[in-house]
């Protein structure tokens, strides 16, 4: 990666499309963009969190239980278009690349484009360098499949700084691994004696190997 070639760390909330004539073509509204500019050294120098108000859609209650966002929080917020040309006004002009943890929010926000703003040609340049670390650390740890933020912290004995499923908190801990991922010598280390194990996020702490480390 070229100098001056930001790294934006991106996590989106979303909430189910319910009606079936526009689910044909976006499943999802984006209700919360939150991400992180990092540096040549992958240090944060500036973070993005915005809300955004769904237009076809209440927030459901499962997603509410899930992520806190209520419907009263984002009765006054802005418009898909409205957050977003915020959010590409932060990004700024000079060259970046997208990172998130998997594609699912790459797809949600593409769909949502194309169904919402199918002529903007100011998003087309999210998607020429969209990058899927979870793949990258699935292929660097050699694990046979994809695994959640939260476990994949827990393997690299790293606890989740924040409100899991927060979009800001899951950029900022997805910068992390994406630091530790940065040392070879670290990362062989771990691959080495590590085991994986897939946890729940409730379960407040991680494993390698046989032992369980509990945070108390």
């Amino acid at each position: 990666m070229p100098r001056n070639h930001s790294k934006i760390i991106l996590d989106l909330e979303f909430n189910p499309v319910r009606e079936p004539e526009i689910r044909d073509k976006m499943r999802s509204e984006i209700i919360e963009i939150g991400a992180v500019k990092l540096d040549d050294e992958l240090k944060e120098i500036s973070s993005f969190d915005k809300y955004i108000k769904p237009e076809y859609n209440s927030v459901e209650e499962k997603i509410s239980r899930l992520t806190g966002i209520t419907n009263d929080q984002l009765a006054e917020c802005g418009s898909f278009h409205e957050v977003m040309q915020d959010f590409i006004s932060w990004i700024g002009d000079e060259p970046f690349s997208l990172y998130s943890w998997s594609l699912t929010d790459m797809n949600v926000m593409l769909d949502e484009i194309d169904y919402k703003e199918p002529d903007d040609e100011s998003y087309d340049r999210f998607f020429v360098h969209w990058i899927d670390l979870q793949r990258i650390y699935q292929r660097q740890m050699g694990f046979y499949k994809s695994m959640g933020l939260t476990n994949a912290l827990g393997t690299l004995n790293i606890y989740f700084d924040g409100a899991e499923h927060g979009a800001l908190a899951d950029a900022r801990n997805t910068a992390e691994i994406m630091r530790f991922m940065s040392d070879g010598e670290k990362m062989r280390s771990f691959r080495s004696r590590s085991q994986v194990t897939y946890n729940t996020s409730d379960s407040s702490g991680f494993s390698l190997g046989n032992i369980t480390i509990k945070r108390k």
